[in-house]
């Protein structure tokens, strides 16, 4: 099983969504990590010299795909799906990222980054993650076998694979 961070764009504001594609091209670049776009509301004009997959799937067919009834997700994220993505009944998916083995693992329950919502939403927000990932990857997960991590950790502690 091998890790795709995943970013369903797009993000609702243009900085944030520049950044975070810059992001993802850095993962790709400086670490050999898979990424991809899924495209659910394309807001920003077009992503150019994208070095992977961009898809262009709606927002509907992602949540039935990647957050619905995810069990392996749900362990991993403080809320229900429909708590997280759903907004007065309105799929609200775009602006997230999410870490995808053969299911996804982990998705950001907060778009953007963790100015303004408080202690401790910067391991929930998609910008403060991608960052993290850019940065070090071992710092927020083992691409090994995709346990989330915290940047303690000298091995993985669910396969044993040395970090940092």
């Amino acid at each position: 099983m091998g890790v795709i961070v995943r970013y369903y764009a797009d993000a609702e504001r243009r900085d944030w969504h520049g950044h975070m594609v810059s992001l993802l091209e850095r993962i790709h670049d400086d670490h050999d990590i898979p990424v991809e776009i899924d495209r659910i509301e394309a807001r920003h004009g077009p992503i150019d010299a994208f070095p992977e997959a961009i898809n262009h799937p709606t927002a509907e067919a992602v949540y039935e795909r990647d957050l619905k009834n995810n069990r392996v997700l749900i362990e991993n994220i403080d809320q229900r799906p429909s708590e997280a993505y759903k907004r007065s009944g309105d799929l609200a998916v775009a602006g997230h990222v999410a870490i995808v083995g053969d299911d996804v693992h982990w998705a950001s329950t907060l778009t953007g980054d963790a100015y303004g919502y408080g202690p401790g939403a910067s391991s929930k927000t998609a910008i403060d993650f991608l960052e993290d990932v850019a940065d070090s990857p071992s710092d927020r997960l083992c691409v090994g076998c995709l346990e989330l991590l915290d940047s303690e950790e000298n091995y993985c502690p669910n396969c044993g694979r040395p970090l940092g």
